[in-house]
């Protein structure tokens, strides 16, 4: 009997030892269409997709939306904490553990159609002009990696989307967005998406792709079951439905019909 009650006692140890290791705090930002506050619940192409996995893994997941650099701060510093949707990048690769690629589109800089004074063919002829973006975010460090300098050659905002506002105010030239993110950039700020067209293509390797970023403490065999779930997901074409939910378009470009307006245009 003793020994019945003691297995007892270390299946419901063992038990919630599972159940605690396996519950994650996914943290994001109020960033359509990738994850987004809807009726009190965090939704978006990426979000429901990893919400997808987490279920087919059964793993408990939990998302909390937070301005971005307080979701990254809360990200590193929780031991069950993720991130959504992050790019990797070379500086953070050896921060997080990933899972991925989740959806994402190339990065453009765009201008109002009216501007026929801007013209961009490589990224050096982009100081010509002002720029503007989300200080902190991905597009600022690759600025920097190609040797731009704060205040001189981008003008960075502290708050999300200010430098929409700026630009609709006529006090940028550029701005910078990708083609799933354009039209929820701007719809707020009476502009159009037929107003806005690109003016220059983003092409660095650096940008990765957006992912699900785990914290290093998270058990390697939890990743692992998050990455299987995600490939069975693409698989199995579960997230194609997801995606017609969120994006106007879903219908993939064949290489040789990548153009500066389909790239940057196309969801």
């Amino acid at each position: 009997m003793r020994i019945r009650s003691l297995l007892f006692v270390i299946l419901i140890f063992s038990a919630s030892c599972f159940s605690s290791e396996t519950a994650l705090t996914i943290y994001t930002e109020e960033f359509p269409p990738y994850n987004f506050l809807q009726k009190g619940k965090v939704v978006g192409v990426n979000a429901d997709i990893v919400a997808m996995a987490c279920e087919m893994a059964k793993i408990k997941c939990t998302f909390a939306l937070y301005p971005w650099k307080r979701a990254m701060t809360l990200s590193l510093k929780d031991p069950k904490g993720g991130l959504v949707s992050t790019s990797r990048l070379p500086s953070r690769e050896q921060k997080y553990q990933w899972v991925g690629p989740l959806i994402s589109s190339p990065a453009c800089f765009y201008k109002l159609i009216e501007r026929d004074d801007i013209h961009i063919s490589n990224k050096e002829e982009l100081a010509n002009y002002t720029v503007g973006l989300h200080k902190g975010d991905v597009y600022e460090q690759i600025l920097r990696h190609w040797g731009f300098k704060e205040h001189i050659n981008y003008i960075p905002f502290s708050e999300k989307f200010a430098e929409i506002r700026a630009f609709t105010e006529g006090k940028l030239d550029l701005f910078i967005a990708s083609a799933n993110s354009l039209k929820f950039h701007i719809q707020n700020y009476r502009l159009r998406p037929e107003q806005v067209v690109p003016a220059y293509f983003i092409d660095d390797p650096r940008l990765g792709g957006n992912y699900l970023a785990l914290n290093k403490t998270i058990n390697p065999e939890v990743v692992q079951k998050l990455q299987n779930a995600v490939d069975k997901i693409y698989a199995k074409a579960k997230h194609i439905p997801i995606k017609q939910l969120y994006l106007d378009t879903t219908e993939q470009i064949l290489e040789q019909d990548l153009t500066l307006e389909t790239r940057c245009l196309h969801q």
